[in-house]
């Protein structure tokens, strides 16, 4: 298991993560402040595909439905952990995406 600190940015080559199967990114609370957890799809030029590649809790699947938002909490507590987990299936994402942004706000 790899673990990612906030704002770290790392090439899945580094991570050794095999792009064949689905992973599994899991995020934690480490806050006592409520925050919100999107997935956004990037093209090349680093822009938003289009709105239906925003993955959150409100539209939890892509429209290749590659990416998932499989478990959400809005207000997780300490015995639970986890606030968001996504599943993505990164050899069969479209060609046009380049790269995935998740994103953590309060």
């Amino acid at each position: 298991m790899n673990h990612l600190t906030v704002g770290q940015r790392a090439p899945l080559s580094n991570l050794a993560i095999d792009d064949t199967a689905p992973i599994t990114l899991k995020f934690t609370r480490q806050s006592p402040i409520e925050m919100d957890i999107s997935c956004f799809a990037l093209d090349a030029a680093g822009k938003l595909i289009n709105d239906d590649y925003m993955v959150f809790y409100n539209q939890p699947t892509s429209p290749c439905g590659q990416i998932k938002l499989t478990h959400y909490e809005s207000q997780p507590t300490a015995s639970k952990g986890i606030q968001a987990e996504f599943e993505v299936n990164l050899s069969k994402l479209a060609a046009n995406i380049d790269s995935l942004f998740f994103c953590v706000v309060s």
